[in-house]
Formats: structure tokens, sequence, C-alpha cells
């Protein structure tokens, strides 16, 4: 057997000996002085990183791709308030506020004030300026949109969303034309962008174009497949083309996508209905309303069912509902309250005299229930510098009670007029108090109900009257038709309704 030959050995180096040594036993220091930490200290946690607002935002970011706007929401308001001064985290949070504000209105609200701090902070970001314009649009203040939209332009001309949101705002006000060349910059600008392309859509589906308008919502699924409101959007188009099949679909991905968005259960079930399907348009309401029991237009719909059936005893609580509804999302518009000296008439229709009083209205509840406002003197040198008021409107009620102090008297022919900013009547003027009369020691202090106001649909309104009209209580219908009348005084349905409680020999007013 072959024994392959031993290498000689070799003398160990003491100092290497010396230097493995030291380490091994600064090694065995180092773990026995982390196991002592966690003896001496069991029930102290174990430090975890602070989380940055930038991991909060990437977040935001990844749940937006995956569809969960209000996951996404809720982090980027995370990452603000972990950085409070980087506009940064607000500019996606406001764009989807708004898009989520469309059918939660308080969104839209706070889309805008934190609009309005995005600017602030960066009053030299197009793209803060873009997003509040989006805000503004979307809760229908079209002109501030435009102004802010243009801004934002001329701080960057090559941010493509400022023309996207520039585009629908133009479509608002009527500008058909510079709608138009608007979202073509956008797509120009940016042919994969979800604003720009839905901004498109928008301009040619308002221009009657719809099926232009589908293919552009189809390429902005194409680029982002997880935004239910684009598959509303496409679902409204199939349904301007009686495509009913197609809207179904739409209507169904978009359910699939956010399974309690109260708006697509409803367009669902009306889509239902309009083929006969009324069990099945009930059955899709009654989700629609477990999704969001504040969700009017879904009361509405679910009361043109009984009464197409002649069930009016059912009908009318949901047409009451869907009015008061309409009624209460108004006055939650109301953004301001004036007070005007004008000639004594019989109708204020809008204000004329002279603004001597105004007050910005805000939320002072939690709930975002009451507005109040503080009235003070447009001039601090005329005869109103002393003047002082406070107005408190309550929006699930209508209530509304207004407070004035060192009021001067006001000559023969002439009164205050208290006038409600973005609140309007149900003729389109806007919402006044009528005549105010001050005591001589210029004190004033009243109350009024905030009702009816522009809101409710025609066909809600007339439709209950029909219903009381059934029910032999015409008492209660007239109200209704007259409603009907003053937002088109030619609606053959209130005139006729009108004529059967006459020719009935019914009762038009309350019996005392």
């Amino acid at each position: 057997m072959y024994i392959r030959p031993q290498p000689p050995k070799r003398r160990s180096n003491p100092w290497r000996v010396l230097i493995l040594l030291l380490l091994i036993a600064a090694g065995i220091y180092a773990i026995m002085h982390l196991q002592g930490e966690e003896v001496e200290s069991p029930f102290v946690p174990t430090p975890t990183p602070t989380r940055s607002a930038y991991s909060y935002r990437i977040e935001g970011d990844l749940l937006y791709l995956d569809g969960d706007l209000s996951g996404a929401i809720a982090r980027y308001e995370q990452a603000i308030e972990l950085a409070p001064d980087d506009v940064a985290s607000y500019i996606p949070l406001v764009r989807l506020l708004a898009l989520e504000g469309w059918v939660h209105k308080d969104l839209a609200f706070d889309a805008v004030e934190r609009g309005e701090q995005a600017v602030a902070l960066a009053p030299q970001s197009a793209p803060a300026w873009a997003v509040l314009c989006m805000a503004y649009d979307w809760d229908d203040r079209t002109e501030d949109a435009i102004d802010a939209c243009l801004q934002a332009r001329e701080l960057d001309p090559t941010y493509a969303e400022t023309y996207a949101y520039l585009a629908e705002a133009y479509v608002e006000s009527g500008q058909w034309r510079q709608a138009l060349e608007a979202a073509q910059t956008a797509l120009t600008l940016a042919p994969n962008s979800v604003d720009a392309n839905r901004a498109y859509g928008y301009v040619l589906e308002n221009m009657g174009n719809w099926s232009g308008a589908i293919e552009a919502y189809r390429r902005a699924v194409e680029i982002h497949p997880n935004l239910a409101y684009l598959y509303m959007d496409l679902g409204r188009n199939y349904r301007y083309l009686v495509d009913t099949a197609s809207a179904i679909a739409a209507y169904q991905r978009a359910i699939e996508v956010d399974p309690d968005r109260a708006e697509a259960l409803d367009n669902l079930a009306w889509t239902y209905y309009a083929i006969g399907d009324y069990d099945l348009a009930r059955t899709y309401l009654g989700q629609a309303l477990e999704a969001d029991p504040n969700y009017a237009p879904a009361y509405g719909h679910l009361a043109v069912i009984y009464w197409s059936r002649r069930d009016y005893e059912d009908a009318i609580p949901n047409l009451e509902r869907t009015i008061e509804l309409a009624y209460q999302a108004s006055r939650r518009q109301a953004r301001g309250f004036t007070v005007t000296v004008e000639e004594t008439r019989e109708n204020f229709t809008h204000p004329l005299g002279d603004v001597v009083l105004r007050g910005e209205l805000r939320w002072v509840d939690a709930d975002r229930v009451r507005l109040s406002a503080e009235l003070a003197p447009t001039s601090p040198n005329d005869r109103w510098a002393a003047a002082r008021g406070s107005v408190t409107l309550d929006t699930s009620t209508g209530d509304c009670s207004i407070v004035l102090e060192g009021m001067p008297e006001l000559p023969a022919g002439q009164t205050y007029v208290g006038w409600i900013d973005g609140l309007y009547r149900l003729d389109g003027f806007q919402y006044n108090t009528g005549g105010l009369r001050p005591r001589p020691d210029g004190h004033f202090e009243g109350r009024l109900v905030v009702e009816p106001v522009k809101g409710p649909r025609i066909e809600d309104l007339y439709i209950l009257g029909l219903c009381y009209f059934y029910m032999d209580e015409c008492e209660r219908a007239y109200p209704l038709f007259d409603a009907a009348l003053q937002i088109d005084p030619e609606e053959a349905n209130a005139l006729e309704g009108i004529r059967l409680c006459q020719e009935a020999g019914l009762p038009t007013t309350p019996t005392p």
C-alpha cells in the first residue's frame, strides 16, 4: 500500500495565535453582553425603526396601483402627519380625495382643503396648482378651477395633467373648443397618462361622441385596470349607445374592483331596470343602500320601481328620502353669507345693492353638519363699521339662525337681505332670506328653514306629488307640484297633477 509522505510541520507563530484568541474572546464577550441585555430587560420591546413619511407615500402609491383608493388615501394622510411640510404627499392625496369625493361629498371638501394647503406650502409648484384645479372642479367650483390650472400652466407649460384637469373645467364652463384643445395637448405631452386619456374621453362624451369617449376610456383602463371610476365612465357611455350588455359588464367590473361602491351598484341596478328585470334591479339597489345608506339616487330609483308597480305606499318614503338627501347635499355646498342693502320688493332674485357684511361659512363640528360664519363689515370707514353678525346653518335640517348687531336704520323703501353664497333656489336664483328688519337699536335675531333648494330631480318631486294624489292627499301633493314648476314652469306632469287634484275636488292646502 502506498502511503503519501506527510509534509514537514510548520511551527506556530505565537503572535498569530494571540490575535486569534483575542478575536474569539471579543466575540464571546459581545454575545454574552447582548444576552445579558435581554435578561436584564425582558419587558422592554425590541427597538423598531420609525417609519418615514416616504415609506408611507410609497405604500400609498402601491395601494393606488392595486385599486385600493381608500387605503392609499390613509397612507398619504399618514405621510403628511409625519412630514406636514412635504408637498409631495399632498399631490396624490388631493387627486384621490377628489376622485372619491364624486361619491362621498365630504372627501371633496377635504380635497379642496388639502389642495389649498399644498399651494400654500409650494406656491411655485405646477403639480400642486394643477391638482387644486382638479379639486375645485370636482367640487363644482369651475371658475376657481380654471384660475388654478392657468396658474399651473404658467409655472410649467409642459406638465400634462394641468391640461387634463383644465379640459374638464372648460367642459363644465361650456368652452368646448378650449376643452378639446387642452385635452389634446395633455395627450401629446403624456400619451400614457391615465388622467390625460380620461379627460379626452370626458370631453368627447360631453360633445356627444360616445364611441370616441369609449375608446379614450378604454385606453385609460389599459394603463390602469384597477380604477373603478374608469369602468363607471365606460358603462355610462355604453348606456348612451344602448349597448346594455357592455354597460352591465363595465359596471360589474367596477364592483369587482370596488365592491362597496354604491354608485356602481346603483347604475348596474338601473341598467337592469332599463331592460325590464325589476327584481334584479331591486336586489342591486338594496346592496347599494347597504354599502351607503345615504346614497340618494338609489332611493329615487327604488321609488320608481315601486311607482311602476303602483305601490305608492312604498314609493313615498323612498322619494321623500332621496329629496331630503338632495336638499342636505345642496346645503352642504354653502360657502359664505353676505348682507346687502336692497330696494324693497316682493321677490329678490340676485343681489343688486351694496354688500355691508360678509363672512365665510366653516364647519364647526367634527361630523360636518353645522356651518357657521362670523359677519364683519366690508368697509371699516362707512356707516356699518360697527356692525357685526353671525350665522349658523344646520345642513341636516335646514335650520338657520341669524344674529345682527349695530345695524344702522335704513330709509323707507330699503331693506337688508341676507344671501347664502353657493346655495340656490329651485328656480336657479341665489338663495336669500328675504327682507331683514332690525330693531331701532340695530339688533336683529331670526330663524328660517333653508328649504326648498336646488338639488332634487324634478321627476322625484312630481312623482312624489302624484303618489300623494293617488293616496287622496292633494294637500301634500300640491307643494311638490309647485316645487317642480319652480324648476320648469312648463313641466307637464306637475301641471297634470294640479289639474287632477282640482278635478277630483281634493283640497290643495292643509286643513286647519
